[in-house]
């Protein structure tokens, strides 16, 4: 018998294991493409959060001495940016008021800070037996 050319068993046996490895690769390797979709869409709404919590600071900033424009007015802007920034947070009405919290909005303060927070619902995080985590975002300026 020629070695180069197997006999017709040996070929038989060695597609029976690719098989079997390809039914061990393939669950292996979904979770992974899920765990990188997860973690995209978790990094843009961390993005999201990032950007509307600078911008109700900054807006405070301006206005710390104008008694027109309280915590709540810095609140809701927070709150319209990140449901009008087209993000992928999946429970927008989730996201209200009580998400944002404003800190040094009064007259001689130095800093306004602003603190956003969310509660991240996972796509496929309950294989895992994660279905939310807190996604948390402060942002810090000074007043000039």
């Amino acid at each position: 018998m020629n070695p180069r050319y197997p006999r017709p068993a040996q070929v038989d046996r060695e597609k029976g294991q690719s098989l079997i490895e390809m039914a061990f690769l393939v669950p292996i390797l979904l979770l992974l493409l899920a765990a990188v979709v997860d973690a995209g869409r978790a990094f843009d709404a961390y993005i999201v959060l990032t950007n509307a919590a600078r911008e109700g600071a900054r807006y405070g900033t301006f206005f710390t001495s104008d008694t027109a424009v309280t915590a709540p007015a810095v609140q809701q802007l927070v709150v319209d940016d990140v449901v009008g920034s087209g993000t992928n947070i999946t429970r927008m009405d989730d996201f209200q008021l009580s998400n944002v919290t404003v800190q040094g909005i009064a007259a001689g303060s130095t800093a306004v800070t602003v603190t956003v927070s969310y509660d991240f619902g996972l796509w496929f995080g309950g294989v895992v037996g994660l279905d939310t985590f807190r996604l948390n975002k402060q942002a810090v300026m000074p007043v000039y």
